[in-house]
């Protein structure tokens, strides 16, 4: 009688837990690659088929216009330890950085109320950027903080 109960409320808990995440998603830090790579017709598909070749996948992907001879490609992936053997393996050069990886509502203002928060509690962005499908609930965002604020980040929106 006692282990039924006991099953009942950790379900219970469970449940409850579940009901949280849908109402507060939660808010984990993931490890970015930085690469700096030539800004060359075929240098990102070079990249990413290297990737693909180490069956490395990828949760994000960040490669902005640059308009110089270099640019910084940040790769968001869910197994650092088989990218960095890939990348290194194909002879790339790359920094790793944690950020902040959010999932928060798809609905306008979402990516406002958080970065509001930082912003508030003097909290420097060095930079985001997020996606979605127009079918999904809930968007994807990276948001990089100021050396030492990570912490203090996830608080404020954990």
């Amino acid at each position: 009688m006692l282990s039924a109960e006991r099953a009942r409320g950790k379900q219970a808990e469970h449940s409850r837990r579940e009901n949280i995440r849908a109402i507060v998603p939660l808010m984990p830090t993931a490890t970015q690659l930085n690469l700096s790579m030539d800004n060359k017709i075929g240098t990102l598909a070079r990249l990413c088929r290297d990737l693909a070749h180490g069956g490395v996948n990828l949760l994000a992907i960040s490669a902005p216009e640059a308009g110089q001879e270099k640019g910084v490609v940040r790769l968001l992936v869910p197994n650092r330890e088989l990218a960095t053997h890939v990348l290194s393996g194909a002879g790339y050069a790359f920094a790793a950085e944690d950020v902040l990886f959010v999932e928060l509502t798809n609905r306008p203002g979402a990516l406002a109320k958080a970065v509001e928060k930082l912003a508030k509690a003097g909290i420097d962005i060095r930079y985001a950027y997020a996606t979605a499908s127009r079918r999904t609930r809930t968007t994807a965002a990276v948001i990089a903080v100021s050396e030492g604020s990570l912490s203090r980040a996830l608080q404020l929106l954990g």
